[in-house]
């Protein structure tokens, strides 16, 4: 059965392939900040990571299982590639293989550790982030997403510590967290946009 996966995979291709870009892209999108006109780490597109699975089922560094769907199978691998992009050891190693990296290079890619400037930076982009929500009308128009958020400030990050610092129920706190996710997607579209 797995043959069968393999010939539908060669024979569909010119159907297959734009599904898959499409399901990279909204993945890259979403999870990972991506638009037209910039790339992933590594310098690579969607279209690549598409164009990588393909190639690792047809060479068998990947195999299907016979007992799952196809389609499921190939947007997984998707799924698991870009993820593995942007994990910084996935890159580093990456980067190991492919010899990018000489003996004489000052980067330890064996080193998990963010650099001065990479901290620096996504301790920026965290602040812009919740300035941003701070800033969202939802949340100034309600006391209670202001009290989490300043709950998450205190390190309160777990449903019972936020019921013991707001003095609500469980249910209600899954709601208030609810409502800042989504206040925090708006402000990640809207840094993302700037």
């Amino acid at each position: 059965m797995p043959d069968e996966h393999l010939r539908h995979l060669m024979e569909h291709a010119d159907d297959l392939i734009p599904v898959l870009w499409d399901h990279a892209r909204k993945l890259a999108a979403r999870h990972f900040r991506w638009h037209d006109g910039k790339t992933l780490p590594l310098g690579k597109t969607p279209e690549d990571i598409v164009t990588e699975v393909y190639v690792k089922y047809m060479r068998g560094e990947r195999t299907f299982d016979p007992q799952k769907d196809l389609m499921i199978q190939l947007k997984g691998s998707v799924r698991s590639l870009l993820w593995a992009l942007h994990t910084k050891a996935s890159a580093k190693n990456e980067l190991r293989s492919s010899g990018e990296a000489s003996e004489t290079s000052v980067v330890d890619v064996a080193s998990n550790d963010p650099t001065p400037a990479e901290a620096a930076e996504s301790a920026d982009f965290a602040k812009a982030v919740v300035q941003a929500a701070r800033q969202n009308p939802t949340v100034q128009g309600s006391k209670d997403l202001q009290d989490l958020l300043a709950a998450y400030e205190l390190g309160a990050t777990t449903v019972e510590q936020q019921r013991n610092i707001l003095g609500k129920d469980a249910a209600a706190i899954h709601q208030l967290r609810h409502q800042l996710r989504t206040v925090y997607r708006q402000a990640l579209e809207h840094i993302n946009k700037n």
